[in-house]
Order: structure tokens, then sequence, then C-alpha cells
């Protein structure tokens, strides 16, 4: 078996192909590359970047179209192909000289967005996060609310789509960050804290509040805590879900002149404990329904004569081997296949699989599996 076809084929066997649950799209992807001289090893590479972008634009592709006005006036379309296709596996089944040609063949399984879900970890900021408390909350609730408001924090790291940075300390996001323009991220510049560019960020606030709804013979009191939080793309600065939970504490019930009766009124009331655990549980279940499924994005952190390092690394899933789809922000709408050689806790260091285009800093490379 030629080298190639055996590192593809490592792990994924063609009876995987035939077991494909339900759901699953079975495609086909052919790549060719000119071939200069006995060079094959440049040919092949080129060859199955574009086999593999092939199958990827079967699984899934969308056109975008805009309508521009050139200078005379004349109004003109224009549209592009943005390839998203991700693969469970996929087994070089050809490769080889076709003429003056280099071949190469791929079949693959497409995953559906459940498949999609697993193996991977997404980043998630936690950015400024507001706590108000309304007159009449006893010093006792606050504290409980300021305690449980980080060990919350903590549990949503127990979450398995997605990887937490305790960043609160900074402002909420505003969308153009990453670009380093914003005057808001002064100080994450300075400590080299900015968030983390192709993950998410989520910020908002937590309002206490006494809520009294008396009866007609009862004097009725509560503990209300809200949570409202916002969860934003960091790339594009996008909001993509408000998340708003509550939960009340019963505090006071006292039949309506009993207090005097029984000498009370000089005693000072203590306001119950508040555990803000069971609002964190339904966060982290509504983050994870969110964030599972999102594919796993990177951005290029550096790259130099082929060599490119990606902004995530074995905490996010990533093994060698992978590959990634980079589509670069011009008019030609362009595209790489990078192949991951080296993996740190945080970062990955790929190799392009054609010569050209290159590789600008901040490309957004998404993971093909």
């Amino acid at each position: 078996m030629r080298p190639l076809a055996y590192l593809l084929a490592a792990g994924v066997s063609l009876a995987a192909f035939a077991q494909a649950q339900a759901g699953q799209r079975f495609v086909q992807g052919e790549g060719r590359a000119v071939l200069a001289g006995k060079d094959l090893s440049t040919a092949r590479s080129a060859a199955l970047a574009d086999a593999l972008y092939d199958a990827a634009s079967k699984i899934d592709s969308r056109v975008r179209g805009a309508s521009l006005i050139d200078t005379d006036g004349a109004l003109k379309e224009e549209s592009s192909m943005l390839v998203a296709g991700r693969f469970s596996g996929y087994h070089v089944v050809f490769e080889g000289r076709e003429g003056g040609a280099y071949i190469v063949r791929v079949e693959a399984v497409g995953l559906t967005d459940e498949e999609a879900c697993s193996g991977k970890r997404v980043d998630l900021d936690i950015r400024e996060i507001r706590t108000r408390v309304a007159p009449g909350v006893q010093g006792q609730v606050q504290r409980n609310v300021a305690e449980g408001l980080s060990r919350g924090i903590e549990s949503l790291g127990e979450a398995s789509g997605f990887r937490i940075s305790d960043q609160r300390y900074l402002r909420q996001t505003r969308g153009d960050e990453r670009t380093h323009r914003s005057q808001y991220d002064y100080m994450a510049q300075l400590t080299n804290s900015m968030p983390s560019p192709a993950g998410f960020s989520i910020s908002g606030n937590v309002i206490v509040e006494m809520a009294r709804r008396d009866r007609a013979l009862m004097n009725v009191t509560d503990i209300v805590v809200r949570m409202s939080l916002t969860l934003k793309d960091n790339y594009t600065g996008a909001r993509i879900r408000d998340i708003h939970r509550e939960m009340v504490v019963p505090d006071k019930r006292m039949v309506f002149g009993v207090e005097s009766m029984l000498g009370l009124t000089s005693t000072p009331h203590v306001q119950p404990r508040v555990d803000l655990a069971p609002l964190f549980e339904e966060v982290r279940d509504d983050l994870e329904e969110e964030l599972a499924c999102k594919p796993l994005r990177a951005v290029v952190r550096s790259s130099e004569k082929g060599d490119i390092v990606l902004s995530v690394g074995l905490e996010h899933g990533v093994q060698r081997g992978d590959y990634f789809m980079v589509t670069l922000p011009n008019a030609n709408n362009d595209w790489q296949v990078i192949r991951i050689d080296d993996v740190t806790p945080s970062e990955s260091i790929a190799r392009t699989l054609k010569a050209k285009p290159g590789i600008p800093l901040n490309a957004l490379a998404t993971l093909m599996r």
C-alpha cells in the first residue's frame, strides 16, 4: 500500500462505510494535479487536497450572492461557494498517474448533526457578569450569590462540549477584540488575555430581588434570582443566543398580626440560604445544547514557509493526522487543506497540502471531522 493511502486508511476500514448509520451521507471526491517533472510528492498532496475539498462540497456547501453596482452604474451579480462539509471518516480508494496528472479519489462518510457533537471542545470565555442586589436583601444572601457565582463558573468547566476560560475581570466582548482595535479590551491586551479568537464568549447579569405577594391573611416574601446571559461568537461578533434563567427561594411566610402577638417585632428576620447550583446546571445544559455540535474552528496564529500554527490543540480534541479546511477571505474565495503534524495542549502545527494559495494570519480553519 502506498504511504499516503496507508496514512488515510489507518483506523478507517471499508466495513465502517458499509455500516454507516441512517442519516449519514456517503460521498466520493476526486482531485488531480499536474505533474511537474518527477515531483510526485507535491502533486500527490495537491491532488489529495482537491479530492477532500470535492468530497466536502458534496456534503455541505452554500452559495453566497451579492448585487453590486459598478462605476458605470450597471448592476452586477456575484456569487461564491462556501464549503463546510465534515467527515466521520474517509478512505483513499485510488491514487496514481494518469497521463500528465496525478489523480486521487476518496470515499467519505459525511457527519450528521448528532455525530458532529463529540470528540471536540470549543473555547468558551466567561466575560463580565454583573451582580445587582436590591435593597432589603441581607448580606448573607449577597455572599451566597457571590460564592455561588464562582462555584457555578467552575461547574461549567465540567461540560464535555466546551472548555472555559474565566475572564470575568474583562469587559463584555464588542465583536472586534480579535483585531486588537477594541478600546474596551485594553487590559486584555496588556495581560495577553484576549478572547479565544475562534471561540465563543458569554456575559451578562445576575439580579437578586425581593418579591412580595401578600395574600388575604398572610405576608409572603420570596427572594428571586434572575440570570440573563448572552452568548457571542468571538470571531464574527455575532450574537448567538440569550439565556434567561430564574429561581425563586421562599423567604417569609407570616400571618398578619402574629408577629406582634408573639412579640417577634424585635427579632431580626434571617433570610434563607440561596444556592445557585441548580441555575448553573440549567445554563450548562443550554450551552452544551448550543455549542456541542458547533464545528471546531481555529485561527492561524502564524504562517511561515508552509508551516501553520493553529489556536487549538489536544485540549480541544485535535489529533495528529487531522485535516482542517481554510477558507481565505479574498475575492477569489480561495481555500487550502492543511494536515496536523504536531499537537500541543493549546496549539497545533500543520502543513499545507498545496503550494498555493498562501494562508494569512487570522484566517479561519475548520476541522474536517
